[in-house]
């Protein structure tokens, strides 16, 4: 009779734990939120199996306690919780003061340590203590939701490196369409251009539009930050630039104040563009040009020391009104180059942490010098390729090379 009542006793416990087990599984199923789960949780060993004190820690770069009740206090994150939980230390830190427990449990999954759970009975317990008689159930209650949980959080982080790839895609096509990948060559200028977009989108972008007259602007434009917000600005930017040129060419400095200007009110100052114009005027032999914020352009003329073009004003949105814009210009005579350039270019470092460097760059350009824009501008990446070695792009780079005629 007694084995009897005591093998009902024992199945009326497995009921007892199994509905509770079927109640949390169904509040994972309903998709309930965490901070419900967790609530539940409490519910089932506080409620129906008389856990007095617990707390559920989980690694979030730190054993954090996610969740406990029965303590006094914020419990603070563990150290070592091999140490202060399994090994000699057995305290908690409550409310700034150390905290005996009676119980600590590591909860695995797939032999990975996914949880700590700290057990305290009542001050007064009198018989068998319900940590240890349930401790069983207790932590397979709790492997359930902690692995719940992760599955959700792996989930949602898939998600979202699902959307953040396809907003890359998006903002590379939109880039793209931005960027030409070739420019028409006339009686007064050769023209080279490379474009190589790195793994995550920029803003690197160049245009070569004509003014009419012979003229022709020639930009070079880089946007702070990357993805789709930089893509959207550097979209808006083109089609400001292309409005102000056909009726500001004449004026550089009205049109970088005003180019300004609209960037601050689309970036709200949270991000920029640094833009490197000029204007070569074939009739009078020169270029006029401003630097704001950009990469210095290399100036090689036919013969004799190239030079770097920095003169300029800070680069497009960085303030909300634009002051102090430097213009400049030089003549140009036949066979003279001017090669611009993105900060992926010379800011690449090899192996060894040094940059491709505009110096690198520079003595380059003046010993091959004679090589039409687009072969110059190859024997550049292959130079930059050569450096890097096996270090990944940095950023986007994109080359522009002018040889006037």
């Amino acid at each position: 009779m007694a084995d009897a009542d005591r093998l009902k006793k024992q199945i009326e416990r497995y009921q007892f734990q199994l509905d509770a087990l079927l109640d949390l599984t169904r509040s994972i199923n309903g998709n309930t939120p965490n901070a419900e789960l967790l609530a539940d949780y409490e519910a089932i060993l506080c409620g129906r199996f008389d856990v007095e004190k617990l707390a559920l820690f989980r690694n979030k770069g730190a054993w954090t306690s996610v969740h406990a009740w029965g303590y006094d206090g914020e419990i603070a994150p563990l150290q070592d919780p091999e140490d202060q939980l399994l090994g000699h230390q057995h305290a908690l830190l409550v409310g700034g003061e150390a905290q005996d427990f009676d119980m600590a449990v590591p909860v695995e999954n797939e032999g990975e340590v996914v949880a700590y759970i700290v057990l305290g009975d009542h001050e007064n317990q009198r018989g068998m203590s319900p940590i240890v008689k349930h401790m069983g159930f207790i932590t397979t209650l709790t492997n359930v939701l902690v692995v719940a949980m992760r599955n959700r959080e792996l989930a949602a982080e898939r998600l979202n490196q699902v959307a953040l790839e396809r907003e890359l895609e998006l903002a590379g096509e939109m880039q793209a369409m931005l960027v030409p990948s070739e420019v028409s060559t006339d009686a007064h200028r050769e023209i080279g251009v490379h474009y190589q977009p790195h793994h995550h989108v920029g803003g690197d972008y160049y245009d070569v539009i004509a003014l009419g007259n012979g003229r022709v602007a020639l930009a070079m434009a880089d946007v702070s930050g990357k993805g789709m917000p930089a893509a959207f600005l550097m979209s808006n930017f083109q089609a400001h630039l292309h409005a102000l040129l056909s009726h500001s060419a004449d004026d550089l400095e009205a049109l970088v104040v005003e180019l300004n200007e609209r960037v601050f009110r689309s970036a709200r100052g949270e991000r920029f563009i640094t833009l490197f114009i000029a204007i070569h005027d074939p009739a009078a032999g020169s270029v006029q040009y401003v630097n704001c914020g950009h990469n210095p352009p290399l100036f090689v003329p036919k013969k004799g020391e190239a030079c770097f073009l920095a003169p300029g004003c800070p680069g497009m949105g960085m303030l909300e009104v634009l002051e102090n814009v430097h213009i400049d210009d030089f003549e140009v005579k036949a066979g003279d180059a001017l090669c611009m350039f993105t900060d992926g270019l010379v800011e690449q470092e090899n192996t060894d942490r040094q940059e491709f460097s505009e110096e690198r760059l520079q003595q380059l350009v003046e010993k091959r010098r004679d090589l039409a824009p687009d072969a110059l501008n190859q024997a550049i990446v292959e130079a930059w390729e050569a450096h890097k070695g096996e270090e990944p792009p940095a950023d986007d780079t994109a080359l522009l090379t002018c040889r006037f005629r």
